[in-house]
């Protein structure tokens, strides 16, 4: 072997090697690419999920919120009209008492 072919075979070995280098350098930066592309639709996917569980909890919220209005106005109807009823049972009573008070005050004081 003379100097001429050992510096031969060392730059062969040296571009071989330097395109190895680039060729694991395209690899690593292909493997980064893929990660972080599956890493944002992973986290798309998150937001997604993240939304419709939040709807679902504020659309419960608000039926929750409807139906208890709603049970609210419907006990206060039946509220007044309990008290109508009342009212309407005692007043003819209260009115008789209170025409009899007077009148007895009314003949009493003549």
């Amino acid at each position: 072997m003379n100097l001429g072919t050992v510096l031969s075979e060392l730059l062969a070995a040296e571009d071989e090697a330097v395109a190895g280098v680039e060729a694991a350098r395209r690899k690593a930066s292909e493997i980064l690419r893929e990660s972080r592309e599956r890493f944002a639709v992973d986290q798309e996917a998150r937001l997604t999920a993240a939304r419709a569980q939040a709807k679902a909890i504020v659309e419960s919220a608000r039926h929750s919120a409807e139906l208890e209005a709603a049970q609210i106005a419907d006990m206060s109807v039946r509220g007044r009209q309990r008290m109508k009823d009342r009212f309407a049972e005692a007043a003819p009573d209260i009115v008789r008492s209170l025409a009899k008070d007077v009148a007895a005050k009314y003949g009493l004081s003549r």
